[in-house]
């Protein structure tokens, strides 16, 4: 009997709940939700100082977890690469693949070996570390940031890797889509509208890297910002410890050409024959 009883009252709240959800389930779908308030944004003041080598630290605190991040980064004017586009991110590339005290596996055994992270770029380096783990965390990002070998052997392994890039470009809509739009938007002439090539890739030099590094990584050139688990003391201290020696020198500095504003709509077409993908850019 009770069996029985079960059964219709679970049958009864099955039929209840089709029915309401048929009565308020389509009027709750027709009406988006009213959003709710928005939260307060709150960044923290960043302390700003400055070495006797025009190196500029910024620090935001941030004590919540043991974790700091760091990023050295050249502040260097827009560049036009001409014949040789591409070399300044290969440079930037090189840098954490040997130093004049470590080999591109002792860089990533001593990154790893911390649980860390380091990146570099023709614009400078990132990384994060734990707190506990800043110093040998410093030792290394110092170290790539200023005493890059540049290995041939690296080189030609990144230019080889480059070319294969390029070549997979070739059938991506995305990578067509980019280049064609750069190009339109501001001219080949200009360092937003260069693209880099297979050509050009092949003109890039071991020696043209080092160039522009030595060009363009001076602290006069350099903000470090540090974000984290860090106070202004001991910013100071770490700044001072590891670049402090960093001389500074002349720059080389760039005049950016105007670009020549469309005066009426065009359309740029790039065929891709046996594209299964199609991109827009406006």
């Amino acid at each position: 009997m009770r069996t029985v009883i079960h059964k219709r009252l679970a049958l009864l709240v099955a039929v209840l709940s089709v029915a309401l959800t048929q009565m308020f389930g389509q009027d709750f779908r027709a009406h988006a939700p009213e959003p709710g308030p928005a939260k307060p944004i709150e960044i923290a003041k960043p302390d700003q100082f400055a070495l006797p080598n025009g190196l500029k630290v910024i620090l935001v605190e941030n004590h919540k977890v043991p974790v700091v991040n760091f990023q050295m980064f050249i502040n260097r004017d827009p560049l036009l690469e001409g014949e040789y586009a591409g070399y300044a991110s290969m440079a930037g590339d090189l840098l954490a693949t040997g130093t004049t005290t470590r080999t591109k596996a002792e860089v990533d055994e001593a990154i790893d070996f911390i649980g860390a992270t380091l990146s570099t770029s023709s614009t400078g380096a990132f990384g994060s570390t734990l707190t506990k783990h800043i110093e040998p965390f410093l030792d290394v990002f110092a170290d790539v940031i200023l005493h890059p070998v540049f290995p041939e052997e690296e080189f030609e392994k990144l230019k080889t890797q480059t070319l294969s890039n390029l070549a997979a470009a070739k059938d991506d809509p995305g990578s067509i889509a980019q280049n064609v739009f750069s190009k339109v938007n501001f001219g080949a002439d200009h360092p937003y509208g260069e693209v880099q090539t297979e050509a050009s890739t092949n003109a890039i030099t071991l020696e043209k890297c080092k160039e522009y590094y030595h060009d363009y990584f001076k602290p006069n050139l350099a903000y470090l910002v540090v974000v984290g688990d860090a106070n202004h003391d001991q910013v100071m201290q770490w700044a001072t410890q590891y670049f402090g020696a960093w001389e500074a020198a002349p720059v080389p500095r760039t005049v950016m050409p105007d670009v020549e504003l469309p005066e009426e709509t065009s359309i740029q077409f790039a065929d891709k024959t046996g594209a299964v993908q199609s991109v827009i850019r406006v």
